[in-house]
């Protein structure tokens, strides 16, 4: 789900109480709740959110306004043929693509006595589907379209030093690049201009992920 505004008829505000109506239904299944991008490492954020998406026991994805960044991590959660709820409001049409898979709906609204009976249904949902995806004969959203070999994220252990290595190399070779971009004149010489440079801040969104 998104965590970032999305104009008027979804202000953020309106994310923060998806979030924790989302969170209560997770912890009655009892998973830890978390967003896709959070890590307990310094990392970067679009690892996590690959990682926690392949490696997650269930993720639970809110398709409300059809959210780009969103539909694409489901999309990937459906190709590592892992499980998933697909949650949404009643405000948001199913997308051609995965309007077969069962949704779990809520009032946009957020209506306090319909909101109860959502967190129930998604708590009994999250349990069924991990536990449906524990057997051997477990049908997920692929296996419908034929015999498919997903693409395993294998996890390597490495030393220390072997760790400040690579991270010597990455260092110097985008010092190498940002040198060559680096504007010379006839004899060779680099020189920087006195453009002011604006630091701008980036925000991410994100889907739920337990």
């Amino acid at each position: 789900m998104p965590i970032a505004g999305m104009g008027p008829d979804y202000p953020a505000d309106h994310w923060v109480d998806v979030i924790k109506i989302l969170h209560t239904a997770i912890e009655r299944a009892g998973f830890i709740p978390r967003i896709v991008s959070d890590s307990e490492e310094s990392t970067v954020i679009h690892g996590s959110i690959i990682n926690n998406i392949y490696n997650d026991a269930i993720v639970v994805c809110d398709v409300s306004n059809k959210n780009a960044n969103v539909m694409f991590e489901l999309g990937m959660r459906l190709a590592f043929n892992k499980p998933v709820v697909i949650v949404k409001d009643d405000k948001t049409d199913y997308s051609f693509d995965t309007g077969n898979i069962q949704h779990e709906n809520y009032r946009k609204d957020l209506r306090h006595n319909t909101v109860e009976k959502f967190i129930n249904d998604l708590s009994r949902k999250i349990k069924k589907t991990y536990e449906a995806s524990l057997n051997a004969d477990y049908q997920s959203f692929l296996s419908y379209f034929g015999k498919f070999e997903v693409a395993k994220i294998e996890n390597k252990s490495i030393g220390e030093s072997e760790a400040i290595e690579k991270l010597l190399n990455k260092m110097n070779s985008m010092e190498s690049k940002i040198n060559s971009l680096i504007p010379k004149d006839d004899e060779g010489v680099t020189y920087v201009s006195t453009n002011r440079v604006v630091d701008k801040k980036t925000k991410y969104r994100s889907s739920i992920t337990q």
